[in-house]
């Protein structure tokens, strides 16, 4: 029997802002992503609010605020009261970004739009699931089952694929990522085969990526060539999603006696850094084949990091001797 599928875009559709989708499947209506941007916006959730009494389930991809953000404000101040669906790691580094994101913006100024207890009260509802872990949903949602598989870009990056009553299937799937990574495999897309409807982006459809190795020698070249010349390094990225691949880079390239950088610092600031690092030790099983591989036969974390120094304020930032890089 054809279901019933409407999918109305609340952000994310027409332009580069935080994705967010209404999916309705017969008489449920799934909340695809609850992105925000980092002013906050309330243009941003308007329509998550318009239609929040219809919204029975919440569906993550990411952790990071771009995918989740709205999540703290949505159900803390009680305008969402569903079941909200995620990985484990998505879970565990959600949070994380949302910590960082709210005392980031607390130390600076009177920042009142969520808080830390709403963060908390936001993740308690989140059922934490494994890839390919399938979930059969009740009352609304009987006959609807949803499944997490593997979207590469982030650690628990989340491709979901909707299935009602064995019949119609939509797949969710943005900002994944098809390659092979430092820390990550690539996602699981091919394996999905003529779906009755998949919701996806084009936003680097048109970017020609080099190779790893070029790339990685010349993130090296500008840092030797800035330290050497007495100068720091500033690299801006997340609180703990693509910065695991780049702080894992940094600490084997200083690892090389041939690299010339163990004389310069390493270090490592947010305000959730010691926390993110020994999360990211705990999800091995959630990191590529060969990191996987790796600890099973001789116990290698990958972030069980020799030179990056964890730093959670500037003042620590301050006792590192320079020249440093930090990230």
């Amino acid at each position: 029997m054809t279901s019933i599928i409407k999918l109305q875009p609340f952000s994310g559709a027409h332009n580069e802002s935080p994705p967010c989708y209404m999916l309705q499947v017969d008489e449920f209506r799934f909340l695809l992503d609850c992105g925000w941007d980092e002013d906050f916006s309330m243009e941003f959730i308007k329509e998550i609010k318009r239609h929040a009494h219809q919204i029975d389930a919440i569906l993550l991809t990411y952790p990071d605020h771009i995918h989740l953000g709205a999540l703290p404000y949505l159900i803390g101040k009680g305008i969402l009261n569903c079941p909200i669906y995620a990985t484990i790691p998505v879970y565990k580094m959600g949070q994380m970004f949302m910590y960082d994101l709210y005392q980031s913006r607390h130390n600076t100024e009177d920042f009142n739009v969520f808080t830390l207890d709403d963060v908390d009260v936001a993740f308690d509802k989140i059922v934490q699931l494994k890839y390919s872990q399938t979930v059969h949903l009740k009352g609304k949602g009987h006959g609807i089952q949803i499944t997490p598989l593997p979207a590469g870009h982030m650690l628990g990056g989340t491709i979901w694929k909707i299935i009602k009553d064995g019949e119609e299937e939509i797949v969710y799937a943005v900002d994944y990522n098809h390659k092979k990574e430092r820390h990550l495999n690539g996602c699981v897309l091919e394996n999905i085969s003529r779906p009755s409807l998949m919701i996806t982006d084009a936003f680097n459809a048109t970017y020609v990526q080099s190779r790893r190795r070029a790339r990685d020698e010349q993130l090296l070249t500008t840092i030797l060539q800035t330290m050497r010349n007495d100068g720091n390094v500033l690299v801006a990225v997340d609180t703990a999603g693509r910065m695991l691949e780049l702080a894992q880079l940094l600490d084997q390239m200083w690892r090389n006696a041939e690299s010339g950088l163990s004389p310069y610092s390493l270090a490592l600031l947010n305000n959730v850094s010691f926390n993110v690092v020994e999360f990211a030790k705990s999800q091995v099983e959630w990191m590529s084949d060969k990191i996987m591989r790796s600890f099973e036969e001789a116990r290698n974390n990958p972030f069980h990091f020799k030179h990056v120094k964890l730093c959670h304020n500037l003042a620590e930032l301050a006792r590192i001797p320079e020249p440093k890089i930090e990230s």
